[in-house]
C-alpha cells in the first residue's frame, strides 16, 4: 500500500492499557522498560485481522485497516485473543518480577476502541502516520465516561452498519451498553460498549 493516501475508509482499532501512569510512576525503570514493551508486543503478536499498526503512543497501540470494517463477531474474537493474551502476559511478569512494589493484575488492565471512518495516510521523517477527524474522534474516545475498567468499545458508525440481532449475539459475553460523550471542536460521539472481564472464566 502506498504511503500517501488522500483518504479511505477504514477500521481504527485501538488497544490501550489502563492504570499505565500509576504503574510507571510507582515501579522502577529497570521494571518498567522490560514490562511494558513486553505488554505491547503481546498485543502486536495477537493482530490476526491484518491491522496495519501506525504507530505505539506510549500504552496505545493505534492499528488500521483500510475497506470495509471487521462483522462483530471477527472484532470480537480479535478482541477476546488481545485481552486473553494480555492477562496471561500480566500473570507471567507478575511472577518473573514479585519485587515490583505493586502487583501487575492489579496495576494494569487493557480496554480497546474500535470506529469506523475515513483516514488519510501521510509520510513524515519516514513515518508513516494516519490523519484525518475520525483518527481524532478514535483517539478522543480513550477518554470517556464508562463505568467499566476494561472494555471493548464500538462507536456508532461501526455498529450501524450491523443489524441489532447480530451485535447483541455477538456481545453476548458482556451486556452491551450505551453511552455517548461530548469532546469540544467534535461533538456528541455516541457507541456501544461491553466489559471485557467475563472472558476470565471463558476460552478464546
Amino acid at each position: 500500500m502506498s504511503d500517501s493516501l488522500d483518504s479511505a475508509p477504514a477500521v481504527i482499532f485501538i488497544p490501550d492499557m489502563n492504570g499505565f501512569t500509576g504503574y510507571i510512576s510507582n515501579t522502577d525503570i529497570k521494571i518498567t522498560k522490560r514490562v511494558i514493551p513486553a505488554l505491547l508486543e503481546e498485543i502486536i503478536n495477537a493482530n490476526e485481522l491484518n491491522f496495519t499498526m501506525a504507530e505505539i503512543q506510549g500504552d496505545a497501540i493505534l492499528f488500521y485497516r483500510i475497506g470495509e470494517p471487521p462483522a462483530p463477531n471477527e472484532l470480537v474474537a480479535q478482541s477476546k485473543k488481545i485481552f486473553l493474551a494480555f492477562s496471561k502476559k500480566l500473570e507471567e511478569l507478575s511472577l518473573e518480577y514479585p519485587e515490583a512494589p505493586i502487583s501487575l493484575p492489579d496495576s494494569l488492565g487493557i480496554k480497546i476502541v474500535a470506529h469506523f471512518g475515513k483516514i488519510g495516510l501521510t509520510k513524515i521523517k519516514g513515518f508513516v502516520k494516519m490523519i484525518g477527524p475520525d483518527v481524532i474522534i478514535a483517539h478522543r474516545l480513550l477518554k470517556n465516561s464508562t463505568q467499566a475498567d476494561e472494555y471493548l468499545l464500538v462507536t456508532e458508525q461501526y455498529a450501524s452498519r450491523f443489524s441489532e440481532e447480530e451485535l447483541e449475539k455477538v456481545f453476548a459475553f458482556g451486556e452491551l451498553q450505551h453511552g455517548q460523550d461530548e469532546y469540544p471542536h467534535i461533538g456528541t460521539v455516541k457507541y456501544r460498549y461491553a466489559s471485557l472481564k467475563p472472558l476470565f472464566s471463558r476460552s478464546v
